[in-house]
């Protein structure tokens, strides 16, 4: 058994492996890494590792969901401001966005890396994924609806046709160009189309 750690030290080394896991499956994927990479990576022991985390699936599952929390408070914020639904949107999508590549990756990884977790893993965080996430997003679209800044749509629909707009920026070799005229073309786009006026 190891000796105890400061809670403080404990916390550090945590974010230290979080970080540099991060790093590891944004690279190469769920299965494309082990704890032994990962132990090296942060330059501890196997041992080390697993006295912070039970397995690699245990690991993964803390990084979606410190990740997770980061991206609900960005919508949190903007569904509490009084904004319109448009700026709100902006809002969301600016601050998902300006989170660094990686933590954005770790967006897609959330959809296309559960299939490598158990089922009880996975049912598990996808019905947190989508509370704290998906239903976020379709929930500003619906005060839209219901304040009648936006017409009658499919709610879920339209917050998946926003969110395909975000994802190929949720690949770190994706560059954003100008974040501005990112963000400005995809909001216009969402809510006026390409038409002209």
């Amino acid at each position: 058994m190891p000796a105890e750690r400061p809670p403080a030290e404990a916390h550090d080394i945590t974010a230290r492996i979080i970080e540099e896991a991060t790093c590891l499956f944004v690279a190469s994927g769920y299965r494309g890494i082990s704890m032994r990479e990962i132990a090296e990576a942060v330059g501890i022991s196997k041992a080390g590792l697993y006295y912070h985390f039970r397995d690699k699936e245990d690991l993964f599952l803390a990084i979606l969901t410190a990740n997770l929390d980061a991206v609900e408070r960005i919508i949190l914020d903007a569904r509490s401001a009084d904004l319109s639904t448009r700026t709100r949107v902006s809002q969301i999508i600016r601050g998902i966005l300006s989170m660094s590549p990686n933590q954005r990756a770790i967006i897609r990884l959330a959809s296309q890396e559960m299939v490598h977790v158990s089922r009880e893993a996975r049912s598990g965080f996808e019905g947190v994924y989508y509370q704290r996430f998906i239903g976020q997003i379709q929930g500003v679209l619906q005060a839209g609806i219901e304040l009648g800044e936006l017409r009658p749509v499919n709610t879920q629909l339209a917050t998946w046709l926003l969110l395909g707009m975000a994802y190929p920026f949720f690949y770190p070799s994706h560059h954003l160009g100008d974040p501005d005229e990112t963000i400005e073309l995809m909001v216009s786009v969402f809510f006026d189309g390409l038409s002209p006026k």
